[in-house]
């Protein structure tokens, strides 16, 4: 599949078969979710190091509200995250952490609350907010959440 480059998705400075399978997964979401997911699942295989590959497929899995699997999916991306930043894969010792992190750490903090588990998802915002004060990442917006998650929960 061919894309022109007005319809290609800029998911930055990629390997070209990673970039490739990314796209053909975005363009397939709405209208062949089977095809999007097997796509984005070979770009996790082929460079596991591609953020933007798990970030794909956990957006995925949310938006067809497959939440255990887009938590499975976030857990993976928070620790291959952890990994090349070179800190702890458990977010709740960190100290410090790069943006790449941080927005697993926020998509974690998200799903956490689809999935219902309130605390958890609070945690995770606690450690989101502390470390990223400026809400470069937008933590805040997953927090203004918690309010409403409360009161179902």
């Amino acid at each position: 599949m061919d894309f022109d480059n007005d319809d290609k998705l800029d998911f930055g400075a990629l390997p070209p078969a990673v970039d490739i399978l990314l796209q053909r997964g975005a363009a397939a979401h709405f209208t062949d979710p089977a095809v999007a997911e097997a796509a984005f699942r070979a770009a996790i295989a082929h460079d596991p190091s591609v953020l933007p590959a798990y970030r794909c497929l956990f957006k995925h899995y949310n938006r067809k509200r497959q939440f255990e699997a887009a938590h499975i999916t976030g857990l993976d991306w928070l620790a291959e995250a952890a990994r090349q930043a070179g800190i702890s894969t458990d977010w709740r010792q960190w100290t410090a952490a790069p943006g790449a992190a941080l927005a697993a750490l926020k998509a974690h903090a998200f799903i956490e609350l689809r999935r219902g588990n309130v605390a958890a998802a609070a945690n995770a915002l606690e450690v989101l907010l502390r470390l990223d004060p400026e809400d470069g990442i937008g933590g805040s917006v997953v927090a203004a959440l918690l309010p409403e998650a409360e009161s179902v929960a």
